[in-house]
């Protein structure tokens, strides 16, 4: 009987390039954990950062497997595991903490859910980062603290979120959320992604590159409710935050933007008085319950009945751990309303 081997793109030292394939250990399952053979890999903002800059990974940490979000077949489960079974098709994000990331042939994702027939490997890969950064940044207590969305949808409340990049994968997920939980979406993007965001659930739309557009927001948005606050998915520059932060001081309701930048970048200067802003730690999500309660039974319905679309659009950029690399370069010089993917299995 073969033996079945694991692969990885590795990131050996810092900033090393380009990625080095060569074998990796084969994950063994502990407890509730699943081993995925991963068919789908999608990119993020954050991987050319870990590579070109040298952030984030310890370094006691190389070699080190890159990549966030995964779809594919779940290939063996722990002992404690009473969720998914051998075969089943999930998306899911990488394990928290861990040194084998989505780059691999198989990986341990930190969190799971199932995928129906209808979603394939390639959109499915699109969610997990995008997706447990807009939960932190919507429904912890210590950001907009948004109510949570329950299987089936939740009743309209009246309340207003204006989403800021709503195009970005983040961003994307956070309208598809946040209209879930029953919440109004005003959102801006580009004027060309105007039909993704009224397709994932915006009801209002405006252009960030338009001069005045925060007064045009203001205007528009001013009677139509209460504001439950701002959500910027954009992590730079200041100016956006800035922006957002000038609507929020214009409209009625709770005065918070809440950020997709990661905790621990420098204050934002001239940020001004009586507008709370928070920034963005997706890992204290899972302490916290928000993660489990979005990726439980709420995603794999929402999935299920088609009111979560897998967006922004994804894009194949390449065919293997040897196309890795090439799809972290596309990434690092700018995508708008789309995710690249690599086609891992093959």
């Amino acid at each position: 009987m073969s033996t079945i081997e694991n692969q990885a793109a590795f990131l050996t030292a810092v900033k090393a390039r380009p990625l080095q394939v060569g074998p990796a250990p084969m994950p063994t399952p502990q407890g509730s954990e699943v081993v995925v053979q991963v068919h789908s890999a999608a990119l993020n903002p954050i991987d050319p950062a870990i590579q070109y800059m040298g952030i984030l990974v310890p370094a006691d940490g190389y070699p080190y497997v890159p990549g966030y979000d995964l779809a594919g077949v779940v290939h063996a489960v722990g002992p404690d595991n009473t969720r998914f079974k051998v075969g089943e098709r999930v998306t899911g994000l990488r394990s928290e903490g861990s040194a084998l990331g989505g780059f691999q042939l198989y990986a341990i994702p930190s969190i799971a859910a199932k995928i129906p027939d209808h979603v394939t490997f390639n959109e499915g890969s699109v969610l997990g980062l995008g997706m447990t950064t807009a939960a932190y940044s919507l429904f912890e207590k210590t950001t907009l603290a948004l109510d949570l969305p329950k299987p089936g949808g939740n009743k309209p409340n009246g309340k207003i979120l204006l989403v800021w990049g709503g195009a970005s994968s983040v961003g994307a997920c956070a309208i598809q959320l946040a209209k879930a939980a029953g919440y109004t979406i005003a959102a801006t993007a580009s004027a060309k992604n105007f039909d993704l965001l009224r397709e994932i659930g915006a009801e209002y739309v405006f252009d960030y590159n338009k001069d005045g557009v925060v007064d045009d927001i203001v205007d528009t948005l001013k009677d139509k409710g209460d504001m439950a606050g701002v959500f910027c998915a954009i992590a730079r520059p200041d100016s956006v935050l800035l922006q957002c932060a000038a609507v929020s001081g214009r409209l009625g309701g709770r005065r918070h933007v809440g950020t997709a930048r990661p905790l621990g970048f420098p204050p934002i200067a001239d940020w001004p008085e009586g507008i709370e802003v928070s920034d963005c730690m997706p890992g204290e999500s899972f302490k916290s319950g928000v993660v489990p309660a979005i990726w439980g039974d709420w995603l794999e319905g929402a999935l299920a009945d088609g009111s979560m679309k897998c967006k922004p659009p994804y894009e194949v950029v390449g065919r293997g751990l040897d196309a890795v690399q090439g799809a972290v370069d596309l990434m690092g010089k700018g995508v708008s309303a789309k995710k690249l993917v690599v086609e891992i299995a093959q």
